[in-house]
Order: structure tokens, then sequence, then C-alpha cells
């Protein structure tokens, strides 16, 4: 089925001329909530979405098999398998788009691994896509919707940098400023992101203490997302069951995490963004900081600007995702 008969099920269109190029690059595998995000953008007729890249989330594995070993926790190893996360992520982007009956949003592979040398860049299909995309002749910019690592686009911009005047890149990742400090996802490939921070690119950043705010509720969840058919049902038990996962898994370095009953849906932010209000004022600008290797921040009076995100209105977002995911599938 086209996108766009799901979208029809909406009751509603938007006009032409106020849509937004998407790309969707996500680390959908590496844990549950991804593919509420993922979802959300697609379900989304603002969003013109032109692809979805599968990105690796290599960290995971490591650290993941070295907390299992050091507890003495006998780990089934296909929890996370080293060198395969990006795979793992491809094949769960095409699962997704099955069970929503939707067959014309392309899916691209990204790189297997974070970037060790600028010189030697891995390969990664999901980078030529950026490019091309780029490159097109619609004037339009592309919103980069980056739910993990910036490996991708830091390699397509590396090949190519004249696509840094065309794409905004939005990025779920980075700890709080002014200090920064450990977050996944910039731990994922430090080296990208200072590619990316270092590049003229226009850069909205969404950090820790802000995608944290997403909160939801496994009974919410219940409520309102498994009544929603096939895809619904796979939401809710996809999360509850990587829940009970990583409860078996954790140590007491993630005593807080899972959390028992709610989760953070913190890749939605990426969509958040771009439904609210231009006209609130919930960012600030910083200098892009340099990053030292323990991912805090260091102040660069010569960075360019970026965006960083101070508040996502998450009344509007998950009320949002609750009613789309509802009136497009729930029989």
């Amino acid at each position: 089925m086209k996108r766009k008969e799901i979208l029809q099920r909406l009751g509603y269109t938007v006009p032409e001329n106020k849509k937004k190029r998407v790309i969707i690059h996500t680390d959908i595998k590496n844990e549950a909530d991804d593919h509420f995000a993922v979802m959300h953008h697609i379900l989304t007729p603002y969003v013109e979405v032109e692809g979805i890249i599968a990105g690796h989330f290599e960290y995971y594995p490591e650290l993941y098999h070295a907390m299992a070993l050091k507890k003495n926790i006998k780990m089934d190893t296909s929890f996370f398998q080293v060198g395969a996360t990006m795979e793992m992520s491809y094949q769960e982007v095409i699962k997704l788009l099955e069970l929503a009956e939707i067959d014309d949003i392309p899916v691209y592979k990204g790189s297997c691994v974070a970037i060790k040398n600028r010189n030697e860049l891995p390969d990664s299909e999901g980078a030529d896509f950026i490019i091309k995309a780029a490159l097109s002749d619609d004037p339009r910019p592309i919103y980069l919707a980056l739910m993990g690592n910036i490996t991708d686009l830091a390699i397509a911009y590396l090949k190519e940098p004249k696509i840094a005047e065309k794409i905004i890149a939005v990025w779920i990742g980075g700890a709080d400023y002014p200090t920064g400090g450990k977050e996944f996802n910039m731990r994922q490939d430090i080296e990208a992101a200072r590619i990316i921070f270092e590049s003229p690119m226009e850069v909205w950043q969404v950090p820790a203490g802000t995608y944290r705010t997403m909160e939801i509720s496994f009974a919410e969840l219940v409520k309102h997302v498994r009544p929603c058919g096939a895809i619904g049902e796979y939401l809710c038990q996809q999360m509850f069951d990587f829940n009970d996962k990583t409860a078996a898994a954790s140590g007491a370095e993630l005593r807080d995490f899972p959390h028992g009953e709610t989760w953070v849906i913190g890749d939605n932010p990426t969509l958040s963004v771009l439904l609210q209000s231009a006209k609130l004022k919930c960012w600030h600008t910083e200098k892009a900081p340099l990053l030292n290797d323990d991912l805090t921040y260091a102040p660069n009076p010569k960075g360019k600007d970026i965006r960083v995100y101070d508040l996502i209105d998450t009344r509007l977002s998950i009320s949002d995702f609750y009613a789309k995911m509802e009136l497009c599938y729930k029989k």
C-alpha cells in the first residue's frame, strides 16, 4: 500500500507549500523507542519522507557483553551482535514498514561501523543517498532526522561538502550544556559528531536533558497504541519485551534503566521540532563546542552557531502520535 493511502485515513490534508523534505536515520534495533519516532514521521503528512537509512549501534554490543561478563551473567549472544548492528536495524525497518502496510518508502543501509579515519571512510549506501537527495533540483532544504549516530551524514559531508548548504541536521544526541558528558548517541561515533560540528551545516541539537522529557507509560500504550492493528501490537510488545530483556542484563551501572513501567520515546523530538509552532521559542544558540574524548564540551568561541533545544511540547507530540495511530490503524 502507498503511504498516501494510509494518510488519507487521517481525514485532512496539508498544503503542498507547507511540506518539508525529511530523511530518517535510525538505529532502530538498538532499543525500543525508535519505532515510535519512525512511525510518527510516516504518519505526519507535513513530512515528505524521502527515505529511511538504517544506522549501526556498535557501542551497544561492547557495553552489554562487557557488563554481562563482569557480572557473570549468561546472555544470549544474539541480544546484540558485534559487527552486525546496522543490518539488524535494516531488517527491523523492513519489518516495521511491512507491519505498517507501507511499500513505497525506500530503505538504505548505512555504515556498519563508526568513522576511525577521515581519509578511509566506511562504505555507506545511506551516505550516497543523502548526497543524491541534497544535490537534486528541489530547492528546499532536507531535514535529517537523526535518531542515533551521525556516521552516515558525516561520511556524506566528507565525500561531498556542498551538501552542507541543503541540509539541516536535527540530532537527538549529546549531553546538556555547558559541560556535556556521557550520552549514548554521541558515544556511538564521536568523530562523526566532530565532523558535523566543524562543518558549516545547520544543526538543531536535542540534548539528553530535553529528549528525556518524552516519557510515556505502558498503561497508555496499551490503551492508545495496542488496539491499532498489527503495527500497534508490535510497537507495544517489542517495547515490553525489551524492557524485560534489559532488566535481566542490567547491573548497578544501569540501575535506572529500564524504568519499570514507563519509557522515554526520546527520538520523537526529531518530529516534534518540525511539528510544533515556530513561534514557541524553546531553544537557544550555542557555539558548536569542541568535543573531548570523554564526551564533555570544550569552549569554541570561533565555532558556528547551533540551535539547542531546551523544551519539547510533549503534550502535542505524544497526543498527536496517539491520534494518528488510532486514525490510521484502529479498527
